[in-house]
């Protein structure tokens, strides 16, 4: 049984008015279907519009869709029971893309990333406080950083206290929603450094939502692209991916900019690799 399967999911906002056409809805998912096994990473990659973040968030449960199912663990999300949902909850867990509109600048980094311990788990205040001081070792982070206010975090800092909460109830899938996109080229290669060591070190399955293929492949098992609102490729090996005939993986790939800036025109080779 796979950890999470998509299954002939159809979406669509609505309905628009226009004064030249009558009422409409507008489609943004059509007929997708994917899976993700236990342990692994799945890239979703598609351009601006392609419907990404929408399949995200009906996989999380925030966006239930027209037709078609979401079955985490065995179970349909959409169907389940209040009980049911909340234990399959702590299993699913997001990283979304702007660090600090995630978090409240009120609370400290203590407070942010003890959140779900104290909805789920029932800890000593001491018991606590070590949990939250391992987590910020895990992520690179210090525990002297529990009394800071996400002001006092760089970007990218802040996106592995975002981290650090999505893992402290150590979940089987993360939803990563172009969560290294708005991070300069150093802090996207820590960050994805990162991930990859907490994947191996949990047995973690991410699905890893972008628009940029080279983020993509590092750190992705299989890849599948999205347009339009339809998968129009999967590369169960994602070296098959520079093989595809599609025109907007085309445009993924011709995307990619050489190391060097005096050397960046477009170019589609896999330098990368």
């Amino acid at each position: 049984m796979s950890l999470l399967e998509v299954k002939s999911v159809t979406h669509a906002y609505g309905p628009t008015r226009s004064f030249w056409r009558k009422e409409r809805e507008s489609p943004v998912l059509s007929e997708v279907s994917l899976t993700i096994e236990e342990g692994t990473c799945l890239g979703l990659l598609g351009t601006s519009g392609a419907g990404k973040s929408t399949l995200g968030k009906v996989i999380l449960g925030v966006e239930q869709p027209k037709e078609g199912k979401v079955i985490f663990q065995g179970e349909d999300i959409y169907t389940m029971d209040s009980f049911t949902r909340k234990r399959l909850r702590r299993d699913l867990q997001v990283v979304f893309q702007d660090s600090y509109s995630s978090v409240n600048p009120r609370m400290t980094a203590e407070k942010i990333i003890g959140e779900p311990l104290e909805n789920y788990e029932r800890l000593s205040a001491s018991e606590m406080k070590r949990t939250i001081a391992h987590l910020l070792d895990m992520v690179g982070l210090d525990a002297g950083d529990m009394k800071k206010y996400p002001r006092q975090f760089s970007g990218g800092q802040l996106q592995r206290i975002n981290i650090a909460r999505a893992i402290a109830l150590k979940p089987k899938l993360m939803v990563l929603d172009e969560s290294v996109s708005s991070l300069d080229m150093v802090n996207q290669t820590n960050i994805l450094s990162l991930l990859n060591e907490l994947k191996s070190a949990y047995g973690l399955s991410y699905l890893f939502i972008t628009h940029d293929i080279r983020a993509a492949y590092s750190i992705s098992d299989a890849l599948v692209v999205m347009e339009k609102g339809r998968l129009i490729a999967i590369s169960q090996d994602k070296n098959e991916i520079f093989s595809s005939e599609q025109p907007v993986v085309k445009k993924l790939v011709s995307s990619i900019l050489s190391e060097h800036p005096r050397n960046r025109t477009i170019s589609s080779d896999k330098s990368f690799v």
